[in-house]
């Protein structure tokens, strides 16, 4: 009898391992699903951790708690309204001038294109974007911006899950504190490190926004706000994010200033984000942090698979906080270990407790 109960036990871990896959693909197809409520959470979690270091700022200044509350969601409303009058503007003018920026182009390629051929870098009359017009880009550009007003109708239900979370933020500390003791200190240990990494990300990309915006404007490309604001929001997306901020600024400068002043934009990006992205920020946030720029791509392909392209943006963001709380376990430490880039293994090796 015992035999054959052991001879069962050893299919449990098959039989637990399938249990939980099944768990796993049922939980992510009901998020799938639900993608348009899951987003407006995300959204406003990725808010609150981003206004919480400022927060606990005001308060270690000794600002009464409930008042710098209100300060912070006072700040945040004011921001919110003023990027969406802004860069809703900026984004519409943008899409009007599409098809001047369209002639542009071409006169800009007819000359470049004619020097290329005769240094015979590329064949005669050939030209790539030939397929591209204002009559296809526009529709596109226009069936976005049409979704401007439901995405601001959402952003109300997004900055109301806010409120509400930045105010049980004190309070979720004291549940987990009053149900366990060991489980308060990891879970301060965690969103101490979730505070400093959100804290400095948030900094970073606001200096990357404002330091592209100054230079486009110093260059003379159009609509520069709009390019630092997008700057700002892909720079939380680490190794790729910088790169694809820069494409739609290097070819409006392109067509505005020439092949030459696309080059310097493109080395002003590059300049700027090697500075502050490349030695600013890991001098600041630690090494500790860092994701492997294949477990970016991976995480921005699925969850933008599953949340559509919200989940593209926060995608980086919710990885941090999976290897965050994957660090803060002995037995999951091993995990987190494997989405970094390395720069956690010291001397090529790790204590066999964390693994």
């Amino acid at each position: 009898m015992k035999e054959e109960y052991q001879k069962y036990l050893n299919f449990i871990p098959g039989v637990r391992f399938w249990v939980i896959m099944t768990g796993v693909i049922i939980f992510l197809a009901a998020i799938k699903e639900a993608n348009a409520i899951v987003n407006m959470l995300l959204l406003a979690l990725l808010l609150t951790a981003i206004s919480l270091p400022p927060l606990d700022w005001m308060k270690k200044k000794g600002v009464n708690a409930t008042i710098a509350t209100l300060l912070v969601i006072l700040f945040i409303l004011i921001l919110m309204g003023l990027t969406g009058l802004v860069i809703g503007s900026s984004a519409n003018s943008f899409v009007e001038k599409l098809p001047y920026y369209q002639q542009q182009f071409d006169n800009v390629w007819t000359d470049l294109s004619d020097w290329l051929a005769r240094f015979g870098f590329i064949e005669e009359g050939y030209n790539p974007l030939d397929d591209v017009s204002p009559e296809k880009i526009l529709p596109i550009a226009g069936t976005f911006f049409a979704g401007f007003a439901n995405a601001m109708a959402e952003s109300l239900i997004v900055f109301i899950f806010f409120i509400f979370m930045l105010f049980e933020a004190e309070t979720f500390a004291k549940k987990i504190s009053y149900i366990s003791k060991k489980n308060s200190e990891q879970t301060h240990m965690t969103f101490q490190r979730l505070r400093k990494y959100f804290g400095i990300k948030t900094a970073t990309s606001l200096a990357t926004g404002i330091s592209i915006t100054i230079a486009l404007l110093i260059l003379g490309v159009d609509f520069p706000v709009l390019w630092g604001f997008l700057a700002f929001v892909l720079n939380f997306i680490p190794s790729i994010g910088s790169f694809i901020a820069a494409i739609p600024a290097v070819l409006l400068a392109f067509v505005q200033l020439g092949p030459f002043g696309a080059l310097i934009t493109a080395v002003v990006y590059f300049v700027l984000n090697t500075i502050i992205g490349n030695v600013i920020e890991p001098q600041l946030m630690g090494r500790n942090l860092g994701i492997s720029p294949l477990i970016v791509f991976v995480s921005m392909i699925f969850f933008g698979y599953i949340l559509g392209p919200i989940g593209m943006l926060i995608a980086t963001p919710l990885t941090i906080v999976i290897k965050i709380i994957l660090d803060s376990q002995p037995i999951t430490r091993g995990l987190g270990i494997m989405l970094g880039d390395g720069s956690d293994i010291k001397e090529g090796t790790i204590e066999r407790d964390s693994i």
